[in-house]
């Protein structure tokens, strides 16, 4: 009976110290030390903290410096720690940190900030703003970036901390879909004396994220502008873009996303560029906002190299294309790629000084859509046809929809290209283009419906579909003509009677014209 009693006891001795090791003994290993600040982890002294092993990588005049700590459990991989010191073209830098548990322990973790020499605090979080539930990705309980710290030799805002979980879904051609689980937004950063302290648990497979954005310059040039932004980035969510990594921005997705969560997140790339930022700097121009734009544009050039360096696809799969089409990501979206393309090659122009363009983006994606044109991804008409508005990388997935406004879009891409660089390849493809426009279903009234509207889409078996959108193609339709003028080429004549139709239509609706469908107008 003594040597049960011992026995046990012995027992709950070495559990007791193996859990005081666990929780209450720790070990530190600084991790990154940069010109201003370091950065130290603690773990549990169970695990050891192996040396940072340190990689480079550039794209166009930028340069991120990885500091990577692999963590060990008895000898065994369980995670690691990556700190990412990216130096853009204005000299502001970002340091993005990524703790990632590759096992099926539950640990904690404290990541230490220091060399921040008294800094001055401002919130970014003022007030606790309550947001309407979306139909399309209900609720995002993400809020706004910590907040700013003020010393005398740099500005820094800080991110909170993103706990998720990776979600995949394979595909028998050998394809997957890609998008992460948010699974808590931690708040309660730690401002004390010269450092700022992040803590953590992480569950099984769990991986945290933060960012910093570290200026010499102040980040605004005021107080008030700061504090401007705050209050706007509060009451219009979509603005800020809160969850950044190395590897582009995180943002809420649709329910209809697989694999499936309501608490789904992904590399959107209709939110890789940062259109607000690019707006906001032209009205008040600022280090952050400029910053966020110069950052943008590395993401998008990372991604690009993703993908062979041909396109920016949608690495997650909507259920929606998925029903309708049998489209399964990764998969292009024609829309979002033209987006994207006019976005860097604008970018490009207007911060000359801090960027160094390699390669036309609009060419390149023109590039892409010539190869859609070869593959056949079209719907033909009798002298021209309309690229159709998705592709993923299935040649077996049946032919999807061409709406009007995504064949505008194509047609932009394609002129533009052909001004560039005067490639007559990407003339005929414009053509094309714009014969199918003209033709496709004319004998039964073509694009313009009997109200006066225009139909959404060009569906595959020939027929139309669907409500336009209020403006968003009549703006596209004068941009078009815009850009056939400034080639030295002559208006459409279709377009000017989709163009003036579409007017009629909403001034006897009574709708009020937008300021960029004005502008464009005078």
């Amino acid at each position: 009976m003594k040597k049960v009693f011992w026995g046990a006891g012995l027992f709950l001795l070495v559990a007791s110290l193996l859990l005081a090791a666990f929780f209450f003994v720790t070990e530190n290993r600084v991790i990154y030390e940069g010109d201003e600040l370091a950065v130290t982890i603690e773990l549990p002294a169970l695990f050891t903290i192996m040396p940072p092993e340190k990689t480079e990588r550039t794209v166009e005049n930028t340069i991120d410096e990885s500091h990577r700590v692999h963590i060990e459990l008895f000898g065994a991989k369980v995670g690691f720690v990556d700190i990412t010191e990216r130096t853009l073209g204005n000299g502001s830098t970002f340091l993005f940190e990524r703790f990632e548990n590759n096992s099926w322990l539950f640990f904690p973790a404290t990541v230490v900030v220091s060399g921040l020499e008294d800094p001055e605090f401002t919130s970014w979080n003022p007030a606790i703003i309550e947001h309407e539930y979306h139909d399309v990705f209900g609720m995002d309980p993400t809020v706004n970036p910590f907040g700013t710290l003020k010393s005398s030799d740099f500005e820094l805002l800080q991110s909170n901390v993103y706990v998720s979980k990776k979600m995949q879904t394979d595909y028998d051609d050998g394809t997957s879909s890609h998008l992460r689980k948010l699974s808590k937004e931690v708040r309660d950063l730690e401002i004390s004396g010269n450092t700022l302290v992040k803590k953590f648990w992480l569950q099984p497979l769990q991986l945290a994220e933060s960012w910093a954005m570290i200026s010499e310059k102040p980040l605004f040039s005021s107080t008030a502008s700061e504090e401007e932004w705050i209050d706007h980035s509060l009451n219009n969510q979509t603005v800020q873009l809160n969850w950044l990594t190395t590897d582009g921005p995180y943002t809420k997705l649709p329910f209809s996303i697989e694999p499936s969560s309501k608490m789904g997140y992904g590399r959107a790339i209709g939110r890789f560029e940062d259109d607000e930022a690019l707006r906001w700097n032209q009205k008040d121009p600022s280090a952050f906002h400029e910053t966020m734009i110069l950052n943008s544009r590395v993401n998008l050039l990372y991604y690009l190299a993703e993908f062979d360096g041909s396109r920016w696809p949608t690495e997650y799969t909507s259920t929606w294309l998925k029903n309708a089409y049998e489209v399964t990501a990764p998969y292009v979206d024609t829309r979002y790629n033209e987006y994207v393309a006019f976005y860097l090659d604008e970018t490009a122009k207007l911060y000359d000084d801090q960027i160094e363009q390699n390669d036309l983006a609009v060419e390149t994606y023109a590039d892409y859509l010539l190869t859609q044109i070869n593959a056949e991804q079209t719907l033909p008409t009798a002298s021209g046809f309309l690229i159709v508005d998705y592709f993923d990388e299935d040649d077996q997935t049946p032919l999807t929809h061409a709406s009007l406004n995504h064949e505008l879009g194509g047609l932009k891409i394609l002129l533009q290209a052909y001004g560039d660089t005067e490639n007559k390849d990407y003339l005929e493809a414009a053509e094309s283009v714009t014969s199918g426009i003209e033709e496709f279903c004319q004998d039964a009234g073509g694009w313009i419906r009997e109200n006066g509207d225009l139909w959404y889409q060009a569906r595959p078996d020939g027929t139309f579909s669907g409500d336009d959108y209020p403006q968003l193609t009549l703006l596209d339709l004068l941009e078009t003509q815009l850009l056939l003028e400034k080639l030295g080429m002559e208006r459409n004549a279709y377009f000017d009677d989709m163009i003036d139709s579409k007017l009629l239509y909403l001034e006897e609706e009574n709708i009020e014209l937008i300021e960029k469908v004005t502008i464009l107008m005078e």
